[in-house]
């Protein structure tokens, strides 16, 4: 074949049955004379070889190499990078774990790093942030506490003024005295309320827990709150808990006011505690509708209620979880909802000794 000049090129081939990989090149291919002159030149020879592996077991071409060179780089940027990671992921987790703490309203919480990068002034603004909060929050409820104490006094000398002119009052005249009577009535157990809220929320001094004995604790506080609904006990006698006992009590009060309340006339109410790991699990369930679950996380919140319970007739005024939720989180403990089918429970987990 003629041509301008030698041309050198090469291909791959691969064929099946049987699996084989053909590699040609063209070459070139002459005789010379005696004198060592080149007296013939053949153009377009073809050089061919054939294996059965894609590399020609290193005549084709060798890996080997470029897989140490990767090893080699892929080696050294885990032992550069690693470590970064590792720092990074760590400084990430504790602050991940210190605004969920927060936001748990445990403003105590601090995210502990020391860098002067961008996770560095997020650590310090997140930790500036809790102060802040802290200070609000407590300040707000400080408020609440010294408006409801300096509100008892008038409304309790308005309810006995009331009671004393509806004895004295004209029949005709009476029954707009105890409507108004009725209305201070409300008012004071809404200032009662608003004071234990605010009381039980202000954590300047660290609450001192001790092993509780439940079972006798739970008789006592239903015995107080029950009233008329039916009460079944499923606690251990020699089950124990860590808490303070009087923001316990407080707190089984309010979640058997709030079942009795709420879903007193669908059942009995069962309160029963076990021990679940290095937790005590403390359940009040009743066999009420329940509520929406998109509801669930906000019902511990002051001042929530559901649209539908707003009439006069249910009472409070939306504080009574919220109570519930400051004891026990002063009790180094946690409080969930939870819809059953059918029922509600609210559960309550402290640590054990």
């Amino acid at each position: 074949m003629g041509g301008s000049g030698p041309r050198h090129r090469g291909f791959m081939v691969r064929t099946s049955n049987p699996t084989r990989y053909w590699a040609g090149a063209r070459i070139l291919v002459g005789s010379t004379g005696s004198e060592g002159t080149s007296r013939d030149l053949i153009r377009g020879a073809v050089l061919v070889a054939v294996s059965d592996s894609f590399t020609g077991r290193g005549l084709f071409f060798d890996p080997w190499p470029l897989i140490i060179l990767a090893a080699i780089i892929l080696l050294t940027s885990i032992l550069l990078w690693l470590p970064f990671v590792r720092r990074l992921t760590v400084a990430i987790g504790r602050i991940t774990r210190a605004t969920e703490e927060i936001a748990d309203e445990r403003f105590g919480s601090r995210v502990s790093i020391r860098r002067g990068d961008e996770l560095g002034r997020l650590g310090r603004a997140v930790n500036h942030l809790a102060t802040r909060l802290d200070g609000f929050v407590n300040g707000q409820k400080r408020f609440l506490g010294d408006i409801s104490h300096e509100l008892n006094s008038p409304l309790a000398r308005m309810g006995v003024a009331l009671e004393i002119l509806e004895d004295r009052a004209d029949p005709a005249l009476r029954s707009y005295v105890r409507d108004a009577r009725e209305e201070v009535v409300l008012m004071t157990q809404l200032v009662g309320e608003l004071l234990a809220y605010a009381r039980t929320g202000l954590r300047e001094v660290r609450i001192s827990l001790t092993p509780v004995h439940l079972r006798p604790l739970v008789e006592r506080v239903c015995a107080r709150e029950a009233g008329g609904a039916e009460v079944k006990i499923e606690v251990d006698s020699e089950l124990t808990a860590l808490a303070q006992p009087e923001l316990l009590s407080r707190a089984l009060a309010n979640v058997i006011r709030n079942s009795r309340r709420y879903a007193g006339e669908a059942g009995a109410i069962l309160i029963r505690a076990g021990r679940v790991g290095d937790r005590v699990t403390l359940s009040v369930i009743d066999r009420g509708s329940g509520i929406p679950a998109s509801q669930l996380e906000r019902v511990f919140e002051p001042f929530y209620r559901l649209e539908n319970d707003r009439a006069r007739e249910t009472g409070g005024a939306g504080l009574g979880l919220a109570i519930v939720k400051t004891c026990v989180d002063a009790c180094e403990g946690r409080v969930s909802a939870h819809n059953l089918d059918p029922g509600f429970e609210i559960r309550i987990e402290l640590r054990v000794e």
